[in-house]
């Protein structure tokens, strides 16, 4: 990050903190740490977190991203229940820089939040965190948008940058048109997509990028701009790209499975802008997965998950479903999601529908068997059985002692 934007984003951040009373994290996301944190009274997070798989970075990491993906701003969920709101800062050419975080914030009723930690001291701890309306964290987002976006000085649409970038494709391979040899055009250029495939094995970020946009140019003209011929040739240009990254190291199922979706998501595709708008997004993302994909597979996708739970968590949630959000196979996403959180995905769910039935459960008015409903369990019995296994009673006796 440019040492400039830096020092504007400690500026804007040292007001929101003491304005707020609330943490402010700088996060550099190619560098993967913080550049500064700005915290007037809770300098650490751990006191707050029961999980020791807990990790305040890559929270941090998860939100800068997902901001970046959703016009500038995100409000989400960290595995605690706490609320951060990040907010990316883009360099000169659109691409992602970094971003502010703030929180830990409640939203909502502080009890209900403090019911949660049993230990009296994490209690006085958690009630000294910043209780705020959702109408307010929603305006402390917008906020935060406006100003990383006018320290970047690039829109925070992520769409707009790439459209500029197709737009600018587009009008280059135009221009080539115009004057390209009708003979040349109607030769595959072989020996770039042998190139290609050795400088993916060998882990070449900038120089696979290079012969992709040469490579990518050469179908459209070959094509004749043809949407249809296109999105063929780019499914066998998938395939070799694919054989090549399994041979850098990329997992296989997760390359097959990335495939898939992005054939899925291309056949979408009728027009020609709208076309390479996708395959733009699509090739980064395609290079991320074989070069960087270490980075991908871990925080951001483990923390989708979790954000995808506490809001359904009163729902009917498959593996099937998850998968499919989070645009993973079941297979991988089980391995890493055990991998960073220490449990599988079935128990985070249960702990999570654990986690409110206890709050539930402090009001008498609500039966057990609605108690049971209300946070996604089928039956009572059940619910029963997994309520005693994690907390040691039955949620009869817990309520009782609660009472007490």
């Amino acid at each position: 990050m440019e040492e400039t934007t830096l020092k504007k984003l400690i500026f804007y951040g040292r007001h929101f903190s003491d304005l707020l009373n609330l943490c402010c994290r700088i996060v550099d996301t190619q560098e993967r740490r913080f550049l500064a944190e700005l915290c007037r009274d809770h300098p650490d997070f751990s006191p707050y977190c029961r999980n020791e798989e807990c990790e305040l970075l890559n929270t941090c990491l998860y939100g800068v991203n997902e901001a970046y993906r959703w016009g500038g701003k995100y409000i989400f969920y960290c595995p605690e229940s706490f609320i951060f709101i990040a907010s990316s800062v883009s360099d000169e050419n659109g691409s992602l820089a970094g971003g502010m975080v703030l929180g830990p914030i409640i939203m909502g009723e502080m009890d209900d939040t403090v019911e949660l930690y049993q230990n009296s001291d994490v209690q006085e701890n958690v009630m000294s965190i910043v209780n705020l309306s959702t109408e307010m964290v929603n305006h402390i987002a917008e906020i935060l948008a406006g100003v990383t976006e006018g320290i970047s000085g690039v829109s925070h649409s992520l769409m707009g940058g790439i459209a500029f970038k197709q737009e600018n494709f587009l009008q280059s391979l135009y221009e080539k048109k115009e004057i390209a040899d009708p003979a040349l055009a109607e030769v595959y250029p072989i020996e770039t997509e042998k190139e290609l495939q050795s400088v993916i094995r060998g882990g070449d970020k900038s120089g696979a990028q290079r012969l992709l946009n040469d490579l990518l140019g050469n179908i459209y003209l070959l094509s004749d701009f043809d949407v249809d011929l296109i999105k063929i040739r780019i499914i066998e240009l998938l395939s070799v790209l694919s054989r090549a990254a399994i041979d850098a190291g990329a997992e296989t199922e997760e390359i097959m499975w990335f495939n898939a979706a992005c054939i899925r998501e291309m056949q979408k595709c009728t027009a020609i802008e709208e076309l390479s708008v996708w395959i733009t997004g699509a090739m980064r993302r395609f290079l991320s997965y074989s070069f960087d994909f270490s980075a991908v597979k871990h925080s951001d996708t483990v923390y989708k998950v979790i954000d995808y739970i506490r809001r359904n968590y009163f729902r009917k949630i498959t593996l099937d479903g998850i998968a499919r959000h989070v645009n993973f196979s079941k297979t991988y996403l089980s391995r890493i999601f055990k991998e960073e959180t220490g449990e599988n995905i079935s128990s985070y769910i249960n702990k999570v529908r654990i986690d409110r039935a206890k709050l539930l459960l402090a009001d008498q008015n609500i039966s057990l068997v609605d108690v049971a409903a209300l946070t996604g369990f089928e039956d009572q019995s059940y619910f029963t059985k997994v309520f005693k296994a994690i907390t040691g009673q039955s949620p009869k006796k817990y309520r009782e002692s609660r009472k007490r």
